[in-house]
C-alpha cells in the first residue's frame, strides 16, 4: 500500500497511482483468499458479501467503487475478479500478512490465532522496504506456521495450480501445499501422515466420497468433507 508519508502526492498524481485504502485491501484479499482455496473468478457478489461477513448491497458497492479504480472487474450477474493492478495489491497485503504471522509466532513465540489477528493489523501498515528486510530476517520462508503459502512477489496468479484434494483424480499425483481448518484438524491430519510437502496419490474414491491415499508405502483413508481442506498442487506432476 502506499503512503502518503513516503510518496509526494505530485509522484503518485504523475504515474497514476491510487491509494488503497484498508477496507478495500480487505476486499481484494478475501477474493485472492478464496481463489487460492479453489474458488474459481469470477467471485459472487454473495459469496464475498458471506466472507466479509457483511450485506450483500454493501459488498456491491464497494466492488463497483474498485471497479472503477481497476483493481476489480465487474461482471454483471456473474461476479468479480481481479485486474493485475487488483492481484499484485492482494498478493502483497498477503506476504506482508503472513511474514507477520512467522515473526509473531517464530520469534514472539505467539499462538498461531493471535499472531494471526495481530499480523492483520500489521499488515495494511508495512512499508515496502520492511517486507523485504523481514523476508530476509526470517530466512524467506515460503509458509505461515498454519501451513499457509507466502505469496512471493513475481507475477503469477494466486491459486494458479491450487486445488482442494477432492479435485483430485485416481491415479494422479500432487503435494500438500497447506491444510485448511483449525489446529485440531491439522494436527489430527499430521499424525495420520498428512503435512505440507508430502507428494501423495489417489489411489479410489468410496461410495460416500472417501478418499484412499498412497503417501510412499502408506496407505491413508480420509473423509470427503476433511479432503476438502487439503490443497494441493498438480503442476509438476502433470505431463
Amino acid at each position: 500500500m502506499v503512503n502518503h508519508n513516503i510518496v509526494p502526492e505530485k509522484f503518485m498524481a504523475k504515474h497514476n497511482i491510487v491509494e488503497i485504502s484498508e477496507s478495500e485491501e480487505m476486499y481484494l484479499i478475501t477474493i485472492a483468499r478464496l481463489v487460492e482455496r479453489g474458488v474459481e473468478e469470477p467471485v459472487s457478489i454473495p459469496r464475498l458479501a458471506s466472507e466479509l461477513s457483511i450485506q450483500p448491497v454493501s459488498a456491491n458497492q464497494m466492488v463497483h467503487k474498485l471497479a472503477e479504480e481497476e483493481l476489480v472487474e465487474y461482471l454483471p450477474y456473474k461476479g468479480v475478479q481481479m485486474t493485475p493492478k487488483g492481484r499484485d495489491a492482494a498478493l502483497q497485503v498477503l506476504r506482508d500478512r503472513r511474514l507477520w504471522e512467522v515473526f509473531l509466532v517464530e520469534h514472539l513465540e505467539l499462538p498461531p490465532l493471535e499472531a494471526d489477528a495481530l499480523a492483520c493489523r500489521l499488515e495494511h501498515i508495512t512499508p515496502d522496504g520492511v517486507t523485504g528486510r523481514l523476508a530476509k530476517f526470517l530466512g524467506h520462508p515460503s509458509v505461515t506456521p498454519q501451513g499457509l503459502p507466502i505469496p512471493e512477489i513475481n507475477g503469477e496468479e494466486i491459486g494458479q495450480q491450487i486445488r482442494p484434494l477432492t479435485g483430485l483424480a485416481v491415479g494422479e499425483r500432487a503435494e500438500i501445499m497447506w491444510i485448511e481448518g483449525d489446529t485440531a484438524t491439522r494436527a489430527f491430519l499430521e499424525a495420520e501422515g498428512l503435512r505440507p510437502g508430502l507428494e501423495v496419490c489417489l489411489l479410489a474414491i468410496g461410495g460416500s466420497g472417501a478418499l484412499l491415499l498412497g503417501v510412499g508405502e502408506n496407505r491413508i483413508h480420509v473423509a470427503e468433507t476433511v479432503a476438502d481442506k487439503i490443497m494441493i498442487s498438480v503442476q509438476k506432476y502433470k505431463d
